[in-house]
């Protein structure tokens, strides 16, 4: 059972920053970290859970517009990981212009030599991210009654809310797990805000 920084959090710094993410994976409770990356207006990374951000509309911004207002960029945060652990991270991308994203994405990753998982909740897209045949781990992400049909797929894991998971033959992640009694039986990994707590119930 490993446990990941949910957005790299930390606990001190704001979640999905280059710190947060960087202290995590220095972390002795943590096995990994997840954060979330976005498509900007002008086709680079910028690490961001949500669509809009400050007033803007992530997909229709510079990516140096929102670097100004506090965000990192794909590349700046993993030129500054030096980590075997996990780096999983979720590809934000609602719609179906997603071969560019992909490939753009692809070029990144291969500059550095990290342990990726790579997620969605976006089918299409992760089918053709293993199109590419790259190394990476590829997973669903299953919840909110999204990808629920899914949950049998012949990607290498899962990504399932805590009150959708069930058992599957394949390794799994469940978020979020933030309490004791929210973690499930068996042989999973967690993805939680409170990596420290977590860890001290195994």
């Amino acid at each position: 059972m490993k446990v990941i920084a949910h957005r790299g959090n930390d606990g001190i710094h704001k979640e999905n920053s280059l710190e947060a993410i960087i202290n995590s994976l220095n972390s002795k409770y943590t096995d990994g970290v997840e954060f979330d990356i976005r498509f900007t207006k002008d086709k680079k990374f910028i690490v961001c859970h949500d669509l809009f951000y400050n007033g803007y509309f992530v997909k229709k911004t510079k990516l140096k517009t929102l670097m100004k207002n506090g965000l990192n960029s794909l590349n700046e945060v993993l030129k500054n990981i030096n980590s075997n652990k996990i780096i999983l991270i979720e590809i934000k991308e609602e719609g179906n212009n997603y071969k560019i994203l992909v490939n753009k994405l692809i070029k990144i990753l291969k500059k550095y030599s990290l342990n990726y998982y790579l997620c969605t909740f976006n089918y299409n897209l992760l089918k053709y991210l293993k199109e590419k045949n790259t190394n990476y781990k590829l997973g669903l992400i299953i919840g909110y009654l999204i990808n629920i049909k899914h949950i049998k797929n012949n990607f290498d894991f899962n990504s399932i809310h805590v009150k959708d998971y069930q058992k599957t033959n394949k390794e799994t992640f469940v978020w979020t797990v933030n309490k004791k009694e929210d973690i499930p039986k068996g042989n999973v990994n967690i993805i939680t805000d409170k990596a420290k707590e977590i860890k001290k119930n195994f």
